[in-house]
């Protein structure tokens, strides 16, 4: 969302004008967000601050999806969670046990979201959690995310690969490009891939996931991530349609069966 609705704290020019005409045309709108700090209803207050109106049944937030996962996929377990206090209730708020880092007690699974108090203390504790055997799973895989006046603001991949770089394991991440937030985003909705639309600025989750899930995607050139199709594998999907800012919306093809 940062880098396609708006920047940091500013609005995006024709974002709220946007989301006024497709809802206006009867389309449904959803957001699907690798921000693993902040939940919903939090993320909904910060737009409605900036004028942009979206209401916390509209997004799908990382933070909010991991307990979902874990319980699609592990049931109800003990959980310790690097990041925000958001990110714990929310884990708890799904049914399952969550417990401080420092904790004694082994957990059965640790999550890994976007921590801004991030310490050496905490790598530690992350890789004695996964040499004895725990399960560690991210929220998103984001190395940054963009900041005022061209800044990296740096995100949970970052701390991430730290902990790939001292084990030598693969930490798997729920959020954008992987599958689980855009079949998530479509089950709640009762679409189908055919029938939606991701806009993103980023190459390397929001259109890369769009595509993968087999929906059409625009890219925004210039949100801010500093990424150029030039020189990208030619493996990787290519955007359908690329705008500069989400203000061009209405150069986007908004034909009848795109949401």
């Amino acid at each position: 969302m940062d880098g396609t609705l708006y920047y940091s704290d500013r609005p995006a020019e024709g974002a709220q004008a946007l989301l006024q005409y497709l809802r206006g045309k009867g389309k449904r709108v959803g957001f699907i967000t690798n921000n693993s700090r902040n939940t919903a209803d939090e993320i909904a207050v910060k737009l409605h601050h900036m004028g942009i109106f979206a209401d916390p049944s509209e997004i799908i937030s990382a933070t909010d999806a991991i307990g979902s996962y874990l319980m699609d996929h592990y049931g109800p377990r003990t959980v310790k969670a690097v990041g925000s206090l958001s990110l714990e209730q929310a884990i708890a708020g799904k049914g399952h046990r969550v417990i401080p880092l420092s904790s004694a007690e082994q957990a059965d699974i640790v999550v890994i979201g976007r921590d801004t108090g991030f310490t050496f203390d905490k790598l530690q504790q992350l890789v004695n959690e996964v040499e004895s055997g725990v399960t560690l799973l991210a929220t998103n895989p984001d190395l940054y995310h963009p900041g005022p006046g061209g800044t990296r603001i740096p995100e949970t991949g970052a701390l991430v690969r730290a902990v790939e770089a001292i084990t030598g394991q693969s930490v798997m991440s729920i959020g954008k490009p992987g599958p689980y937030l855009f079949h998530y985003g479509m089950k709640k909705y009762g679409v189908d891939a055919s029938q939606c639309t991701m806009i993103g600025d980023n190459l390397e989750t929001d259109i890369t996931g769009g595509a993968r899930a087999g929906m059409r995607t625009i890219w925004i050139r210039s949100g801010g991530m500093g990424q150029t199709l030039i020189g990208r594998d030619s493996s990787a999907p290519i955007p359908d349609v690329i705008i500069e800012r989400i203000g061009q919306w209405t150069l986007l093809n908004t034909s009848e069966g795109r949401g």
